[in-house]
Formats: structure tokens, C-alpha cells, sequence
């Protein structure tokens, strides 16, 4: 019969496991270490969790603030509808500034996360003049045609980014470390070298109260106007497929035919630029034009309109504004019952009443 291993002391006899006395002291080092760390952290380790694991996201970098005549002036990394592309969609966005006298030629220039990044946006021949500001959408979607929409590709970080302008010699000339940013907030310069976070974004404009008031204060002197909002149609105004939407009428009350593409129509003032109306879209004098608030964001399909967002019954607003964002008008409504539309009179009062669109066929007329 085999014998069971042992370890021979001084007294003789069985003795503890081989190994026995260095595990246990690693044992002990373990919990004297938790103790001393849960007096240290009484509430828990937190854990850090990065989302992109690049360095660009986890270092900030040293600012460097503009001296020159272009400078990185608004940020937006979480787009809720402040402003739309083409598409229709909500990317992250950045505003580049002339702030000189002179007018600027942006060909050149470099838009990029980090000085070593692969994704850069190159500035197309372009010319600034003084105090214009360009828009560039960041969503991986390269766009640099001049007198084209203009797209980065790369994104932003709603949790914090790096951003970093190059001039056309590969010069840093600006740097920006960005917060991180809840939805609809920007990052916005208010001089040579601050920046704060704000509710008052000004997409395409210097950052000013000024202008932010110009932006949400309908203009009042339009050509085109909203003239009847439905929020529940069941038997008006069906679509190319026969389905009825949400609409809304615009007329053309000038003497001339209004070109309306690139306008934007929305269902709240805070978000002017909703939805963009799509390229080659006119009204004649005179004429109306009737746009389906459904929802399917139909962006390019002139003949056939269709919003990214719908209407509630219960009572909103319909925003109409112009290429720039500005609000040319505004109409806000209460509670409308289905198949019941609010009415733009010849005086240009509103009253609930009797749809002007088009009935379904084969529906019953009203008593």
C-alpha cells in the first residue's frame, strides 16, 4: 500500500500540504487588500467603459485658439433635428467661420480629429466672405464638391471629442476640446478663446443673441403661406398609394412662382429645420401645394411629399421656414377631431372646419 505524501517538521508527523503556508499568505495580502480598498471606496469601483477605443477619444489635446481670419465656431454631436441634410437626416454638424474683413478661399483647409487621422475633410475651392459661415455634417460620409452639401468622414462623440482645423500649410490654427453634449445642445465659441455649451444653436450664422432671435422669429412678410393643417385624416387627401396622412396645404400668395426647394417644414419652432423640402419644388402664383405628414421622409420625391415626422390631434404647431432657417410662419393648434381641418380664413384668421383637399373616392359626403 502506497503511503500518502508528507511534510516532515520539527515535531514529527503529519504535517500541512506542501505549498500549503504561501498560498495561504497570498490569501491573507488578497483580503487585507479588499478591507483597505473598501475603507478607500466605500461605494464600489466604477468602471469607465469607452465606447471607441482609439486614442483621439481618451486624450484631450493642447487648445491652440485661432488667430486667423477662419475659425471653428459651432459644434453639435447629438442632432435632433436643428438642422436636416438633403436626406432628410440629423447628422452631427460643425460651423467653420470667417471672422476677418476679407473674403477667405477655404481651399485647403483640413477638418480632423487628430493630427495623425486617416478620415480627414479637405475644404473644397469655396470662398467665405466676411462673416459667412460654413456648415460641415460629420457622418462618415464624404462630401467635398464646392457649391455641394459638405460631409466629413468621420463623426463626433456626443460623450466628448477632439476636434482640430488645419490651414492649407498642415498647421494646426485651431483646436477644440468638446464636452460632452445632450441632444440639441452646442458647443459654441462667444470669443477669441471661449466657449460655452448652449440651448441657442445658430447653424449657418455667427453666435450671436441677435441672430438666434432672428432665427426663431417669424419673419411675417412671406410669399408662401400655410393655409390648412389636418392632424387625422381618414378620408382626405389620400397619398400615391391611397393611404391618408396628417398634411398640410402651402399657397402661394405672391404674384410670381415661388421656388420653395431647400425650405424646411417642421412640427415645433425649437427645431425649425425638421424636415427639408426637396430641390425643384415650386408653387405657382397663386396655386397651393399640398405635403403629407406621414412620417416616411420621402426627401428627393418632388411629386410625391412626404415629412419625416407626422402630427398629433391632440395639438402642436407647423413651422414653415426658408433655406436659411429663417421662420417665414407659424401656426399652432388645438385638439382637431378626425377628418376636421384648421382653416386659414381671407383675413388670416384660423377656424376648425371643412377640409379644401381632396375627398377619398367613394366615401360618403358630409351631412
Amino acid at each position: 500500500m502506497r503511503n500518502r505524501p508528507t511534510s516532515v517538521g520539527s515535531s514529527g508527523g503529519d504535517l500541512l500540504p506542501k505549498g500549503f503556508w504561501p498560498v495561504a499568505g497570498m490569501c491573507a495580502l488578497i483580503l487585507l487588500v479588499g478591507v483597505f480598498m473598501q475603507l478607500w471606496m466605500p461605494d464600489g469601483f466604477v468602471l469607465i467603459k469607452n465606447q471607441d477605443a482609439s486614442p483621439r477619444k481618451t486624450q484631450m489635446i493642447s487648445e491652440i485658439h485661432s488667430a486667423g481670419p477662419v475659425r471653428i465656431n459651432e459644434i453639435m454631436t447629438s442632432n435632433g433635428g436643428v438642422i436636416t441634410d438633403r436626406d432628410g437626416n440629423s447628422p452631427d454638424w460643425v460651423e467653420i467661420a470667417n471672422v476677418s474683413n476679407s473674403a477667405i478661399n477655404m481651399k485647403g483647409y483640413v477638418l480632423a480629429r487628430n493630427a495623425k487621422a486617416g478620415n480627414v475633410f479637405i475644404f473644397p475651392d469655396m470662398v467665405l466672405q466676411p462673416g459667412e459661415c460654413a456648415i460641415v455634417f460629420a457622418d462618415s460620409h464624404l462630401s467635398e464638391e464646392a457649391g455641394g452639401e459638405l460631409h466629413a468622414p468621420f463623426r463626433l462623440s456626443a460623450s466628448g471629442d477632439v476636434l482640430m482645423l488645419f490651414n492649407q500649410a498642415d498647421v494646426a490654427v485651431d483646436t477644440v476640446n468638446i464636452p460632452a453634449l445632450k441632444e440639441n445642445a452646442v458647443y459654441a465659441r462667444v470669443g477669441k478663446d471661449q466657449w460655452q455649451v448652449s440651448e441657442a444653436a445658430t447653424p449657418g450664422a455667427l453666435n450671436t443673441e441677435e441672430n438666434y432671435r432672428a432665427m426663431t422669429s417669424v419673419s411675417g412678410d412671406s410669399p408662401v403661406q400655410i393655409v390648412e393643417v389636418m392632424s387625422s385624416s381618414a378620408t382626405y387627401a389620400p397619398d400615391e398609394n391611397g393611404v391618408c396622412h396628417d398634411y398640410v396645404i402651402l399657397r402661394n400668395a405672391s404674384g410670381s412662382d415661388q421656388d420653395i426647394g431647400g425650405w424646411y417644414l417642421s412640427d415645433t419652432q425649437q427645431l425649425p429645420r425638421m424636415w427639408r423640402i426637396p430641390d425643384g419644388t415650386r408653387i405657382p402664383s397663386g396655386g397651393t401645394l399640398l405635403i403629407h405628414c406621414s412620417g416616411l421622409n420621402r426627401a428627393e420625391d418632388v411629386a410625391h411629399l412626404h415629412t419625416n415626422f407626422k402630427l398629433s390631434s391632440e395639438g402642436e404647431q407647423v413651422m414653415l421656414s426658408d433655406a436659411a432657417g429663417k421662420p417665414m410662419d407659424l401656426v399652432t393648434f388645438d385638439l382637431l377631431k378626425t377628418d376636421t381641418a384648421i382653416v386659414r380664413g381671407a383675413d388670416g384668421g384660423w377656424s376648425a372646419g371643412a377640409p379644401t383637399a381632396e375627398r377619398t373616392a367613394g366615401q360618403p359626403s358630409e351631412s
